[in-house]
Order: C-alpha cells, then structure tokens, then sequence
C-alpha cells in the first residue's frame, strides 16, 4: 500500500501582507508563519492545511488591510488588472454597459472595479473588511461596506456577483459560495477569478505558495470545485494578462458550450500533480542553492529581480543565505525601499540594477521573465541573467 505524501510540512514561510518600511511586520503579526500543504480528496484542489494559529493572524492582517499585489485600482499594474477584468465581462455578457444590472462585489479592494462598472451604468455595492474599502469608497463616489461576508448589512439580490481575488482566500469555500447564492437572481450569474497556479505545480515552484490562500487552483480543479460545490453550470477562461483564471457561473444554462466534468477522475489526476510537486521542489531548492555557491566563488553579489516569487524558496535555503550578498530589484514603484518580513534586503529599482549591477541576476517572473531579460541585457552585458524558465527547466 503506497504512504501517502500529503500533508506536507514545508515549514516556515514568511507572511507577507502588505509592503514595510522596515524588514518585519512588527506588533501582533509575525514575520514567518508554519506552511502545510494537503489535497483536497473531493476535487484533486491543492490547499493551504488548516490551521487555526495561522487564521487569527490572517485576520488581524485582513483587518489592518491586506494590499498584496494583484489588487485592481486606478493606476499601475492595478489598473492592468481591471483593464483585462472589464473585457473579460462585456465579452461574456455581450455588451458594453451594464445599466440596469445590479452588481455586488465581495473583497472589493479599493473598489475601483465597482467604479468602472458604475460608469457603465450598473448599480454598484461593495464589501471589504479593510480599510482600503473605506478610501476607495470615499476616492471614487461608491458604497462599499466595512465588513467580512456574509455580512447583514447587505439586502437584495444581485444580477452579478464578483468574487475577484477571494476565492482562494477562504478556508471554507463551499459554504462560502452557498451563502452567495442566496444573494443572487435567479437568472444572475457568479464571476470569479482566481490565480492559475497550474504553471507553478508543473514545475515545481514555490513562490504562489501564500498564507492567505488557501487554495491553488488550476483550469481542472477550479472548474470541478465550483460544480460539485454549489452545482452550478461554469465556465472557465484565461486572462489575457497577469496569469489569472476567469470562471462565470450560472443558475441557467450559459450561452456557452457545457462540458461533462468528471470529479473523481479530475481528483486522482490532481493527486499524481501534487506528488510530483513535491518532488520537483526539493530538486528545485537544491538549483537556487547552487546558484548562491556560484556567486559566493565569484566573489560577488546576486540579484533577485520580482523578489516576491523567490523569498520562499530563499527561506528553504536559509542556511546558505549568509554566504552572498543578495539584492532585491522590482520595477514596482510602490515596492522602492520596502522589505519582505525576514529580509534584510530593501527593493532596488531597475535605476538602482544599472548603477551598480550584481554579478548572477536571477528573475524570477513566469509571466514576464523573459520579456524583462530582453530589456536588460544590452545594458548588463558583464551580469550573468537567469530567467525563471532557466531555473525550473522549462521550454
């Protein structure tokens, strides 16, 4: 009889929910937090194990106001985001304006989403347990609640429910979704967006690992989730930009080609992935290991450019860390001079990489990695510049 590989105890990861002014996040929210990881036997869904130390703290940092990267709002790669968002949604709903439609958002960030569709013409509502709800609320003219959901200070249905970014944030998801179906009409529909983590399970790597997810969908196993959970017909697509899954649900049939999906089968496939995960990490983890004995024989220093995909990995290896100088480099500006709790290491910007450029520069971006190499080669010409595709051997 084989041994089961699941639950793994990875161990500590640092706990990342908002950019700091100094390398911890200080008070009541610790810097590193135990990371286990299982797999749900109903869907084949890689998930967060439960673990009710680290979701007190998940909600003292919800309640200071999460501001990982991905959230929409009116400038920047926010904005990207949003941009890629409305398209998605009049392509679905075939149409440009959304007047007459009642539109509900959960987790709605700086509610610059809910502003654009107000534009549109919809009836907008949102509600964020942060404090950035409020800010938004008041910076773009909408009305958003302060508070977690379910929530009684929502009433009424709802011709379209958005779940952007949440999804993969709740420990419970199937009670979740039934509490958002009592919101919605009858003929409305769900809208969800979650990350793919299906390129980062492929290969092996670490860094979509967070703390405030609980789940790591793929196209299979998110399509399958919402199904056997809320039985509900759906429909995924990919985003156009920033590696997202789009799924829209529907208590009526979909103006859209229904696939037959088969759970169990979906769920021993995810089973398989998740094995030879756990395998690829470890060999993974022994490359950047390497990679930081090259650069402590050249006597030199090593560049980790998009630094919020390596710093798991970099705590696997922590050992070996104190042997190299390491640099962190970002392009986003709301990231200059900021740390990741546990780093010593403030974010550069791409000027700062120019001026005085490191020995290994590694980038760490599967969306971007190598586009952000072609720039900087011509101006690095003495760098040695390692792309993500280098690091998990993939062509």
């Amino acid at each position: 009889m084989a041994v089961r590989s699941y639950p793994w105890e990875i161990g500590s990861l640092p706990f990342v929910f908002k950019p700091l002014p100094e390398p911890t996040n200080g008070g009541d929210i610790p810097d590193f937090l135990p990371f286990s990881l299982d797999v749900d036997e109903n869907t084949g869904t890689l998930i967060q194990s439960k673990n009710e130390y680290v979701e007190q703290i998940l909600s003292k940092a919800y309640a200071k106001g999460s501001e990982i990267s991905g959230m929409m709002d009116d400038h920047g790669i926010g904005e990207l985001y949003a941009q890629d968002f409305i398209r998605f949604l009049t392509e679905q709903f075939h149409r440009e304006t959304f007047e007459k439609l009642k539109i509900l958002e959960i987790g709605c960030g700086t509610g610059y989403l809910l502003s654009q569709l107000k534009l549109r013409g919809a009836e907008v509502l949102g509600i964020e347990p942060g404090d950035q709800g409020q800010e938004g609320a008041r910076r773009f003219n909408i009305p958003v609640i302060q508070d977690f959901f379910p929530s009684p200070k929502i009433s009424g249905k709802f011709d379209i429910i958005i779940l952007y970014g949440v999804l993969e944030h709740i420990s419970s998801p199937e009670s979740f979704l039934r509490n958002v179906l009592i919101y919605l009409e009858n003929e409305g529909h769900i809208v969800i967006s979650v990350p793919n983590c299906e390129p980062y399970i492929e290969v092996g790597d670490v860094s979509f690992l967070l703390h405030e997810h609980w789940n790591y969908y793929t196209e299979e196993t998110l399509k399958a989730s919402i199904a056997k959970m809320i039985s509900i017909n759906v429909e995924i697509k990919k985003s156009n930009f920033g590696g997202t899954l789009y799924a829209i649900g529907s208590l009526s049939p979909l103006p859209l080609e229904k696939d037959n999906i088969d759970v169990e089968k979906s769920s021993k496939f995810s089973e398989k992935r998740a094995d030879k995960f756990q395998i690829l990490v470890k060999k993974n983890t022994l490359t950047i290991s390497n990679y930081l004995d090259s650069a402590a024989k050249l006597n030199g220093d090593i560049g980790i450019f998009v630094p919020g995909r390596a710093i798991n990995l970099l705590s696997l290896i922590d050992s070996k860390i104190g042997r190299v100088k390491i640099r962190f480099f970002d392009d986003n500006a709301n990231l200059y001079k900021t740390y990741y709790p546990g780093f010593n290491n403030p974010v550069e910007s791409r000027q700062d990489l120019f001026k005085n450029p490191p020995k290994i520069l590694i980038i760490f971006s599967h969306s971007f990695g190598e586009k952000i190499k072609n720039e900087l080669k011509d101006t690095l010409k003495n760098t040695q510049i390692i792309i993500w595709n280098d690091i998990f051997k993939v062509r």
